[in-house]
């Protein structure tokens, strides 16, 4: 039992190390909107940790402005979206770019909100001038989040094959 025990992150390593992750890539390492962010808040079933990580960067970078509230309205949707998604490795793989989109929506709802004009062009001309950056959330979610979904399939690979072995018998 102790090598399928040994198969595992320590839980606690991979929050920190997912909120360091995520802390370092706000200061801008990645180009805007690549980020491990609304991965982490998918898989973590820490919310302290992503929610502090959020918070802790806009506090030293002064990243208040008008529509905040919705942009992290909009990361309130990647962990809402992962617990909905539970273990399923095929609900996952398919939640995960409908939060992307979800964040996208709200988000720019409000910047539309406190931007923009109030009125249809200004909604469309909003969520047009937000393409390339939905575009990078898409690809920073993809990488990230797409290196958790293959780490989870690897993880219970080595699981179901430490299993098989140790019953004698193949998969």
């Amino acid at each position: 039992m102790k090598k399928l025990t040994n198969l595992h992150f320590n839980k606690r390593f991979l929050n920190i190390s997912g909120a360091a992750l995520v802390f370092a890539s706000r200061f801008g390492f990645l180009p805007a909107n690549v980020s491990p962010l609304g991965s982490f808040g998918y898989f973590s079933r820490q919310f302290g940790w992503y929610f502090l990580s959020i918070i802790a960067f806009d506090v030293l970078r002064g990243g208040f402005y008008p529509g905040f509230l919705f942009t992290y309205l909009g990361f309130l949707m990647y962990p809402l979206f992962g617990f909905f998604a539970g273990k399923s490795m095929r609900k996952r793989s398919i939640l995960l770019p409908l939060a992307s989109l979800s964040f996208f929506l709200v988000s720019n709802f409000g910047v539309w909100l406190s931007w923009y004009p109030h009125t249809l062009e200004g909604l469309i001309s909003c969520y047009t001038l937000a393409l390339p950056f939905y575009r990078n959330t898409l690809i920073g979610d993809g990488l990230f989040g797409g290196s958790m979904l293959i780490y989870q399939l690897l993880k219970e690979q080595r699981t179901l094959s430490f299993i098989s072995n140790k019953l004698g018998f193949s998969l």
